[in-house]
């Protein structure tokens, strides 16, 4: 790569990160004084359907989640594969028969604007061992991100990452 490339990348980089330590500090400022009305609504409503989700995928009512997804979803996988609202249905139906256990370690959600929140936690999915061994633990970290549209919540996306169990 030659070097006038190189300066240019370095460049945006700079420029990308300026802009979001500005955006950092103008809410650190903001935030001072307390969170801003509708923020703390909008966290208790999206922790409720995190909530929500998990009783809903072990009851394995599909239709009930499909609205709770948006239809331009997006999710990036523990393996590092792109999905949609459908891959995500598909692949929970596909793993239903063999979870024993959904289990939500931590949650917490963080409301960036009245209609936008960012919700994070750890799960830990139980699963039926091979040739009916102990059950096998899979531990996930995610960050899911709810829009609220025409006065209903969504989930626009997801990132899933393996974890390992936490330390007693």
């Amino acid at each position: 790569m030659n070097q006038a490339v190189v300066r240019n990348i370095v460049a945006i980089g700079s420029a990308i990160l300026l802009m979001f330590a500005g955006g950092w500090m103008s809410s650190a400022r903001a935030g001072q004084g307390g969170k801003a009305a509708g923020y703390a609504e909008a966290e208790r409503a999206v922790t409720k359907l995190e909530q929500e989700w998990f009783a809903i995928q072990q009851a394995n009512d599909w239709a009930r989640l499909s609205k709770m997804i948006s239809d331009d979803f997006v999710i990036v996988d523990s393996d590092g594969s792109l999905g949609n609202k459908e891959s995500l249905v598909a692949g929970y139906k596909e793993e239903a028969p063999r979870v024993l256990s959904l289990k939500m370690q931590v949650l917490v959600a963080h409301a960036v604007a009245p209609n936008t929140v960012i919700a994070s936690g750890r799960d830990d999915i139980a699963t039926k061992g091979s040739n009916g061994g102990a059950p096998v633990h899979r531990y996930e970290r995610f960050i899911d991100t709810w829009i609220l549209r025409d006065g209903r919540w969504q989930c626009v996306a997801e990132q899933i990452t393996l974890s390992k169990p936490e330390k007693r």
